[in-house]
Parts: structure tokens; sequence; C-alpha cells
């Protein structure tokens, strides 16, 4: 029997690294890990001040990174609090001063050490970047 694709499974590519902004932050809101690319992100958007101050970098994240990293950490702690170790992703596209940028957060829970689990932030810049 043949099944047919469902009309919402489409083909992507995925964003090479290089093109892609990166943030790894801990579940007290510690940014662990930022590559280039997502501090060039984290300037393009300029709506009212920033919340967050990486300890290692002078780069301040702004309302649209800091909201999918709220959403991301609220997901993550029921996911702990269920037991249910299964990682999981958030999108959301936001506005910049450049055009749309795709935002995807997965929250990493860590089982052995609850307080280990983490926030893997991704930024992606294009004219369509929505996956779906």
């Amino acid at each position: 029997m043949f099944v047919s694709p469902s009309p919402l499974a489409i083909q992507t590519t995925p964003a090479r690294s290089s093109e892609a902004g990166v943030i790894v932050l801990s579940m007290d809101c510690r940014i662990l890990h930022i590559n280039a690319r997502a501090v060039g992100f984290a300037h393009l958007f300029d709506e009212g001040p920033h919340r967050l101050r990486g300890p290692a970098t002078r780069v301040l994240l702004s309302y649209p990174i800091m909201d999918l990293f709220y959403e991301v950490l609220a997901n993550l702690e029921k996911h702990i609090a269920a037991e249910d170790w299964g990682q999981f992703e958030i999108i959301h596209v936001a506005h910049s001063v450049n055009g749309p940028v795709l935002l995807r957060g997965f929250g990493i829970p860590d089982q052995a050490r609850r307080r280990q689990s983490r926030v893997i932030l991704t930024l992606h810049h294009g004219p369509d970047p929505s996956p779906l």
C-alpha cells in the first residue's frame, strides 16, 4: 500500500551551521555558548530594552530571543516535573530590522542532573525562514 506524504510535510534544507546563530543557555539564564552569528542576530532586534547579558560576552539578548528562552524554559520545567525526558522544539518567527528571523528553541532535559538541562536557541535569517 502506498501512502502519499502529508501536505504539511515539506522538504526543507537545514541551514549550514555557519549561517545559523546558536545560543546555549542554562536553566538559571546563564549564556553558556553563543556564536558570532547569534551575536549579529541579537543586534537586529530593536524592540525595547534588553533583559539578559552573557557573563563572558558583551552581547545583550533582546525581547524576541528572551521571550522564546522563557517559553522553552517553562516547558522544560513542566517536562522535568512530569519526568518526561524527551527533547522538544518551539518555533517562532520574529521580525527584525532586516526582515523575518526564524527562532527555534530546543528543550534538552537531563534526567541524571536536572539542573544540567539546557535550552538551545537557533536563529536563522532569510526571505522565507519558515520550515513548515
